[in-house]
């Protein structure tokens, strides 16, 4: 319980935690506080002066006073617990937004994007909720109950020790459901995480779905995991529904303890009709933050769960960066002896070779050979299991990460587009930009043509993923975007295999303009894309077995052969 708190703490804590605005709120919320306890005093002599010398204006002012001022600091405080709050939860997702960015891709290979933006979301705002609803007042509240109890005690101590037994009768009695509430709203946050995951993977294949007609398949998973949060809830409302009445019962026994035995007391003349009620408008003040305390607690615990989930996030190893910057771009790039596998899987078995700089190497293989592998060794997306990869003499582990991989302009088969404009996908992270300059790379990868035939030409919207645009022209835009960039090294992952025959031949031609005297790297699905290479490197079963260019390996290569006699315009 106590790490857990101290967890939520460092976690707040850490994300520049305004001590100008906290102090500020609680020391208001104080203030009110004070206020709060000084009206039952008042009140008292109102009461015990209409009892004695009749109606007194001044009383009925001065309690009017501290009424509209309790009133007024209420509202302010209010306001600025809120404002505490709000930018609690804004520096806590920019913390984890920014960590979540940084993030190797071998977490987004083990977590669903869906579950991700739940902790994001979702496991932010029960922090953020603890604090704004909860812990100021409940800071607030115990100011309360210790200045009505101190004033009771000089009072009527009798009334108050009376009063005071409820506590430690109602902390034995809530201690163990806290505990319970604790898992329960964890195991609850985990399900709601899993049910946004699987919500988010399936809206985004919706198409998929459809077409395979698993509509009813889904709706079934779906349905399964909302009965899960309905069981959770459940679960949650019955915790909630024996504390909330064995807090009210201990209460009602209170109030009519002190009712009964405070009549006793004015009837003998031991005390006040004023002083009765005093003790009764205190009675309120403690009562009211007592049975808040219960809901702060049940918060309490939601919010450790969720402060355990993010911390985990945040735990989570980032990219390292390396501060060595490289001085020149045009640079060899070598495999020596690397090794690779994916969880236990072997994926490239101890290969060398070396991409020459200013020139196209293209890489062959059949399906699952390790080309793709190889792309994401070179982007640093993974790190080698064995061996190392080289930028001229250096291993490229050592080099700033930013630089390097600013050196690269990467197309993908899939070729991905931002929801957003044309304009948007061609620029994308980049700002103040020319439009010349994004026209120039529209048409060095032969896009503007169909792309000034728009009728809003850059600004035509893309659709999520590029779904308004056909294969082809998402293809070209995304071979746009990455000569916008003018990278030294070109990466393409079969960037032409969604373009049709003609289409492929006016890329063809826009992509040999640009490769001269660039470092290039292509995987080849078409034989048309690999006849020119300087250099093209034969993978089997994730190892180099020949390289040359096509003439020499068409003529010496066996598996090269058998490679391109299969080589059509789909995938091998």
């Amino acid at each position: 319980m106590n790490n857990s708190v101290r967890g939520i703490w460092q976690l707040v804590n850490s994300n520049r935690l305004s001590k100008q605005l906290t102090i500020g709120t609680l020391l208001l919320s104080i203030i009110e506080t004070l206020i709060g306890l000084a009206v039952p005093l008042v009140t008292m002599r109102m009461i015990n002066d209409f009892s004695t010398i009749g109606f007194s204006l001044q009383s009925i002012l001065l309690v009017g006073a501290f009424l509209i001022s309790q009133a007024v600091l209420s509202g302010i405080t209010f306001y600025m617990m809120s404002k505490l709050g709000e930018r609690i939860v804004a520096n806590l997702r920019n913390t984890v937004w920014a960590h979540v960015l940084r993030l190797r891709i071998p977490y987004f290979d083990a977590h669903e994007s869906g579950e991700t933006m739940s902790r994001i979301t979702q496991d932010s705002n029960v922090i953020k909720e603890l604090i704004t609803d909860h812990l100021i007042s409940f800071i607030s509240g115990l100011f309360a109950i210790v200045g009505a109890v101190i004033i009771l005690i000089i009072i009527d101590w009798k009334m108050t020790l009376l009063m005071l037994i409820a506590v430690p009768v109602a902390i034995l009695l809530t201690l163990p459901l806290g505990q319970r509430m604790h898992k329960i709203a964890k195991a609850n946050q985990d399900e709601l995480a899993s049910f946004t995951g699987q919500l988010g993977r399936v809206l985004t294949n919706i198409r998929l779905v459809k077409t395979s007609q698993t509509e009813n398949f889904e709706q079934q998973n779906g349905e399964e995991k909302i009965h899960h949060l309905y069981q959770f809830g459940l679960k949650e409302a019955k915790i909630l529904a024996i504390l909330s009445p064995i807090m009210t019962f201990i209460m009602m026994v209170v109030l009519i303890l002190l009712f009964g035995y405070g009549g006793a007391k004015v009837a003998t003349g031991t005390i006040s009709a004023g002083e009765l009620v005093a003790i009764m408008i205190y009675l309120v003040q403690i009562i009211i933050p007592f049975t808040q305390m219960a809901t702060f607690f049940t918060a309490l615990q939601k919010a450790m769960g969720a402060t355990e989930r993010l911390q985990e996030i945040l735990n989570e190893p980032i990219e390292g960066n390396r501060m060595n910057a490289i001085s020149s771009s045009n640079e060899s790039i070598a495999f020596d002896n690397v090794a690779f596998q994916y969880n236990d899987t072997p994926l490239l078995k101890g290969i060398s070779f070396t991409i020459p700089a200013g020139k196209t190497t293209a890489l062959v293989s059949s399906s699952g050979g390790g080309k793709t592998t190889m792309f994401s060794l070179i982007e640093r997306f993974y790190d080698v299991t064995d061996g190392t990869i080289r930028f001229g003499k250096r291993p490229i582990e050592s080099i700033d990460l930013k630089q390097w991989r600013s050196l690269f302009g990467y197309v993908s088969q899939e070729a991905p587009l931002m929801n957003g404009t044309i304009r948007d996908n061609v620029t994308y992270g980049e700002s103040d930009v020319l439009e010349a300059d994004i026209i120039r790379a529209l048409k060095n990868a032969y896009a503007w043509d169909f792309v000034q035939q728009f009728e809003k030409g850059l600004d035509t919207e893309v659709g999520e993923g590029g779904i308004k645009l056909s294969g082809g022209q998402r293809q070209r835009i995304a071979i746009a975007r990455a000569l916008f960039r003018n990278p030294a090294i070109l990466l393409l992952d079969e960037a032409t295999s969604n373009l049709d025959n003609d289409s492929e031949r006016e890329v063809q031609k826009a992509f040999e303009h640009v490769m001269k005297e660039r470092t290039t790297v292509i995987i080849a699905h078409r034989l048309s894309t690999i006849t020119h290479a300087d250099q093209i490197l034969v993978f089997e079963e994730g190892r180099l077995t020949g390289s040359g260019k096509h003439e020499e390996l068409q003529e010496n290569h066996t598996y090269y052969k058998q490679l391109i006699k299969f080589m059509t315009i789909e995938a091998i």
